[in-house]
């Protein structure tokens, strides 16, 4: 079974609209406030029809953007969280606005500030540059439209002024997120490193370091899961128990390094035959354990005797007489059935094989 932890995809889509609607509702918030006493203190230029047709645009355009998320649209995109075009409309409202107040055009601009805190610490530099560049040029176009069709609206020489210290601030702001991204980015990498580290000592706690399977703690404790699922119908279980046949005359004729060699080779073997949803355990020696998820017994049967008949088929290069077989118990969950008495089935059942002749699969019989 596969036992890897990730964060669901529903999760991580509510997490993004959280981040999405905050970002709305904060910065547009602000936006649409600002220009609305802007407005009430006759700054706005085209009245209050005007004032309201340019909002209601906008907050179409944000609303679009919830909607798009609440449809599951953006998951196709390379970048689900969709902060760079949020912060390209958002500035684009500005840039519209600014067109049309007067007096306060600068502080509607410096609300572009706020827009670039969205995406500190998920855009890149590139990302960032090319976000600033637009702003800058925007506002400069607006002034010079401003200066053409509304000359007398406007101090040409002030506004200029003040473009060229936004431009500054601006440029501020882009080498401070340069630094944030080169530490968000060493952060990342060392995050990274560091996952690496816990998977690698996870895998060492819970794995064995010669086949790669389960040890026998955490089996159980997966086995105990796999009980649980099964009872609420969530598919037949089946627990075999495998035993190679004679190994402690493997490791006194060839050696222990032979030995290793052997349950490495077993344990390739049914790898190949085992599915994402199986487990595997080593109890420990030559003993192994399998938890299969299944639709009925004959599915098990089949994949643990394809088992079998693989290692009869084995050789080893530097011992051409040995020939591995391997006994095997398996046994069925019933209703009712604690992983316990499962196991102690499964068990029974490899023993009766064991003392039949080996080299043959088992099937246990219900209490």
């Amino acid at each position: 079974m596969d036992q890897t932890l990730t964060l669901h995809p529903v999760a991580l889509q509510s997490q993004q609209l959280r981040r999405v609607r905050f970002a709305i509702l904060a910065g547009g918030g602000a936006h649409t406030l600002l220009c609305w006493i802007a407005l009430q203190l006759d700054f706005f230029r085209g009245g209050e029809f005007l004032f309201y047709s340019l909002f209601a645009g906008i907050w179409a355009g944000h609303l679009l953007f919830i909607l798009f998320m609440l449809m599951g649209l953006n998951r196709r995109l390379a970048e689900p969280s969709m902060i760079m075009p949020l912060m390209v409309w958002s500035t684009t409202g500005l840039l519209i606005t600014a067109l049309f107040v007067d007096q306060v055009r600068l502080c509607v601009m410096l609300l572009f500030f706020a827009i670039v805190q969205l995406g500190v610490f998920q855009a890149s530099l590139r990302q960032f540059m090319a976000l600033a560049s637009y702003c800058v040029l925007g506002y400069a176009i607006v002034l010079g439209v401003i200066c053409v069709y509304w000359p007398e609206a406007i101090d040409a020489r002030g506004e200029w002024i003040q473009w060229g210290l936004f431009s500054v601030m601006v440029v501020a702001a882009m080498l401070l997120a340069s630094e944030i991204s080169t530490i968000r980015f060493q952060l990342g990498r060392r995050n990274q490193q560091l996952a690496e580290i816990v998977e690698r000592i996870h895998e060492m706690a819970v794995k064995d370091e010669l086949t790669g399977f389960y040890r026998r703690r955490h089996a159980m404790e997966l086995l105990n899961n796999a009980c649980g699922q099964s009872a609420r119908g969530a598919y037949q279980l089946a627990v075999v128990y495998l035993d190679l046949d004679h190994f402690k005359r493997t490791n006194d004729q060839y050696g222990h390094r032979m030995g290793d060699a052997v349950l490495q080779r077993f344990a390739d073997v049914a790898r190949r035959h085992l599915t994402k949803q199986d487990l595997a355990a080593r109890l420990g020696g030559e003993e192994f354990m399998l938890v299969l998820p299944v639709t009925d017994q004959e599915e098990a049967r089949n994949l643990v005797e394809g088992i079998l008949m693989s290692m009869r088929s084995q050789r080893f290069k530097d011992a051409p007489g040995l020939m591995v077989t391997v006994s095997g118990g398996l046994a069925m969950r019933a209703d009712g059935e604690t992983p316990a008495q499962l196991i102690k089935r499964a068990d029974l059942a490899l023993y009766r094989a064991k003392e039949t002749g080996r080299d043959k699969l088992i099937i246990g019989e219900t209490e």
